[in-house]
């Protein structure tokens, strides 16, 4: 069976399914932001906050997932290295960040996910990932890190109680 894609890979507007999905997975994010301020079971806020940060860590380990694919490609020696090492770093930095919980965990994830967003817009300029990925990974990214910052000053204010 042949898949053929709605926009070939090097065209600068993204393929619905990656917009779609792309959002969507935004969604938790957002409802972990929210969540905490809407409910008024404390230990119910605080749980949702930490769901949030485990989502989190989820979704940096999905894209360290993709930055191990963008080394299988045509890489060679050490930029093939550099590029699985690259690859891992989301992951260990999720992990760290739900070791270390709380807002300095949070602070990881962000830092992260800034990190990993700039390797990806990267990747695009150096033609290793296609045109379309560098903005939605920006826009992505943002949506996630606002939800990530909302979610720390809410955790900050229900362990504060």
């Amino acid at each position: 069976m042949t898949v053929q894609s709605d926009r070939p890979i090097d065209s600068a507007r993204a393929p619905l399914a990656a917009t779609v999905l792309g959002w969507a997975g935004v969604v938790p994010f957002a409802a972990g932001a929210i969540g905490p301020l809407v409910v008024t079971d404390l230990g119910l806020a605080a749980l949702i906050a930490f769901a949030t940060s485990v989502y989190g860590a989820l979704v940096l380990s999905f894209l360290g997932g993709i930055r191990w694919g963008m080394a299988m490609g045509p890489l060679y020696g050490s930029e093939r290295t550099q590029g699985f090492a690259l690859s891992i770093v989301p992951a260990v930095a999720a992990w760290i960040a739900l070791l270390v919980s709380g807002l300095e965990g949070q602070a990881v994830l962000i830092a992260a996910f800034v990190l990993q967003a700039w390797l990806d817009v990267r990747a695009v300029g150096e033609g290793r990932a296609p045109l379309w990925f560098g903005p939605l990974r920006i826009r992505l990214t943002a949506a996630a890190v606002v939800a990530l910052l909302i979610t720390a000053i809410v955790e900050m204010a229900v362990v504060s109680v």
